[in-house]
């Protein structure tokens, strides 16, 4: 059976309470009171976000940034998003996740997910740059916060992407993903 968009009017609470028994809940996300059961990512995706993650947390850290995996980012609508990864200022870090603002999130875009949908959201929310990763063939865009909305930046004449944190992002050879550190330093993942 392939991929089947299910619906449900109201979810059977026995059915959250067994998603959440078995930990599958913890990528699911509130938009606008519906919730959206998100399935695991690939192991490849899980790979990428993983290599992103201990690349960056270095740079994080040398701006006062916190960083985190598949947090929660919470709007004041009571709505919510799990992004792959996010960098945000301690005081947006709250125990349940990231709230009113983040410098970075990283999404992965996998065949058939919601990522273009979560835009506004992150707009709404404060997310300064929004960098979006093709699962399947590295291609990126990175969104810019101006004037309430998040805006695609231009690629330089590398082709790379450069967020506010000196990082550099592009496609290589296959898919590849060629980040370049603030230190010079390029790696691929």
């Amino acid at each position: 059976m392939g991929g089947v968009r299910v619906v449900f009017l109201e979810a059977p609470e026995q059915l959250l309470a067994e998603r959440r028994r078995l930990g599958l809940d913890k990528r699911d996300e509130m938009w606008e009171g519906e919730l959206h059961m998100v399935p695991p990512p690939s192991f490849g995706h899980q790979e990428r976000e993983a290599a992103l993650a201990a690349l960056l947390l270095p740079v994080a850290r040398a701006r006062g940034l916190r960083l985190a995996t598949e947090p929660g980012l919470y709007g004041v609508d009571g709505g919510w998003r799990v992004p792959e990864l996010a960098l945000a200022a301690p005081g947006h870090v709250t125990q349940r996740g990231v709230e009113g603002g983040a410098a970075l999130v990283v999404e992965i875009r996998s065949p058939g997910d919601e990522t273009d949908a979560k835009v506004p959201f992150y707009a709404r929310f404060g997310v300064e740059e929004l960098l979006i990763i093709e699962r399947d063939t590295a291609a990126v865009e990175l969104l810019r916060l101006a004037a309430g909305t998040l805006e695609a930046v231009p690629a330089d004449k590398q082709g790379r992407l450069t967020c506010s944190l000196s990082v550099g992002f592009r496609r290589v050879r296959g898919n590849a993903l060629e980040i370049r550190l603030p230190s010079g330093a390029i790696v691929r993942c």
